[in-house]
């Protein structure tokens, strides 16, 4: 019902209404003090978008001039973006923290027959770290690796 009035308001101050409608909507607006709160709302919407604070003459240079300056504007801020970056980038490199360190310099201009002893964890890789036990071998003690029984699916080990 609400929105009825307000399509019906709206239609009303465009003059897009029938004879039967306007005499609706003014019984409306002499009787029903919501619907006149409403059609001044409307009234007042209507005149503020009828004096829009926007100029009207809008010259090109003045536009140009506004483009231009939102450009060089965004042109600065990625620039001084990329700038940090590349400032972050020096620091980085500088401090030690990226980069090649001499210590890597160092093992890579060592000769390879020369053994480097360090506090570091070295693994070979054809010998494992630990002995792995042969699974068919036979134990020192006699006994067979072989558990009694069968698997679920009858298979023995």
């Amino acid at each position: 019902m609400k929105r009825d009035r307000f399509e019906l308001l709206s239609a009303y101050l465009d003059g897009e209404v029938t004879p039967e409608e306007r005499r609706l909507v003014q019984t409306w607006l002499s009787h029903d003090p919501t619907a006149k709160c409403l059609y001044d709302r409307l009234m007042v919407l209507r005149h503020g978008l009828r004096e829009d604070d926007a100029p009207d003459t809008c010259e090109a240079d003045v536009t140009l001039a506004g483009v231009f300056q939102c450009l060089n504007r965004r042109f600065r801020m990625v620039t001084m973006a990329g700038a940090g970056v590349v400032v972050l980038g020096v620091l980085n490199v500088l401090s030690g923290t990226v980069g090649p360190s001499p210590a890597r310099w160092s093992l890579a201009n060592q000769a390879a027959d020369e053994v480097v002893i360090s506090n570091t964890l070295q693994i070979t890789l054809d010998q494992p770290a630990f002995p792995i036990p042969d699974p068919m071998a036979t134990p020192a003690d006699g006994t067979s690796l072989k558990s009694p029984g069968t698997f679920p699916l009858g298979t023995d080990l």
